[in-house]
């Protein structure tokens, strides 16, 4: 991934003062005076003054670096969500089932008809058996709809409502902001996850699950870059909110109530 401080050769926690004296040797190294029959040597001068630009000033400097980690935060969770997507959620695997085993008889000679009785008498036994031992339920969690739960990528069900998914950390519960994320446009129930920008990269700080149709409020998120990444549970499709950025709430105690419509 090409970036400003690729631009410089410079590395992106680098100082002001490093940044500045890459700034220069590169600038004598393309200056247009010492390259007038060069164009690359004047397009790489353009590149250069842009990246100081950006580089040089605090606050664009801040933006870009949370640039970098969303970029690098998309690229990380590619792999996975395509394959996600290949293999939409599912409820998991039932308990093998005696009554699903076939066995399949040939003949030897006469000796298929002690085999065919011995076979009847089991099978007696495997009724009375059953008649007295009723088999236990072992199929998943069901809503009131008869429909299966489904499951989440770390193997729990998820719950019958809209909340965290159970297994997962909640994480940098500070200030009083809320996000309030609304499915109430969605067909299909969502599979969530809110990330903050901490040490810069994004990391997963709440997961959640919300059915179909409604709301799930993310409580107690102070300051930072959040990005919001949530599946589409019927048919696996992935998509990704715009960045969410949260900033001079915890010192003014000025919260704020965000909105996300999915």
């Amino acid at each position: 991934m090409h970036n400003y401080y690729d631009v410089l050769n410079v590395a992106p926690g680098a100082s002001d003062e490093v940044i500045r004296a890459a700034y220069r040797a590169l600038s004598q190294k393309y200056h247009p005076d010492r390259n007038p029959h060069n164009p690359q040597a004047h397009q790489r001068m353009a590149e250069i003054n842009q990246a100081y630009a950006v580089l040089s000033d605090p606050e664009k400097r801040h933006h870009h670096d949370v640039w970098i980690a969303r970029q690098s935060l998309q690229a990380r969770l590619s792999p996975a969500l395509l394959s996600r997507r290949q293999t939409p959620f599912a409820p998991p695997a039932l308990l093998p089932n005696h009554e699903d085993k076939i066995v399949v008889l040939h003949e030897h000679g006469h000796g298929w008809l002690w085999i065919v009785g011995i076979a009847i008498l089991i099978a007696m036994g495997g009724v009375w058996w059953r008649l007295a031992h009723p088999p236990v339920d072992n199929t998943p969690a069901q809503t009131q709809s008869g429909i299966p739960v489904p499951v989440a990528p770390n193997g729990q069900l998820f719950p019958l409502k809209a909340a965290y998914v159970s297994g997962y950390p909640i994480l940098r519960q500070r200030g009083n902001n809320t996000i309030v994320v609304h499915a109430t446009s969605l067909q299909s129930p969502v599979f969530a996850q809110l990330y903050e920008l901490h040490a810069g990269k994004f990391t997963a700080i709440r997961t959640f699950y919300i059915p179909a149709g409604e709301t799930f409020t993310l409580h107690k998120i102070g300051d930072g870059n959040f990005s919001l990444q949530y599946q589409r549970i019927n048919d696996g499709k992935w998509a990704v909110s715009d960045g969410i950025e949260i900033s001079n709430t915890e010192a003014s105690r000025k919260y704020q109530d965000i909105d996300i419509r999915l």
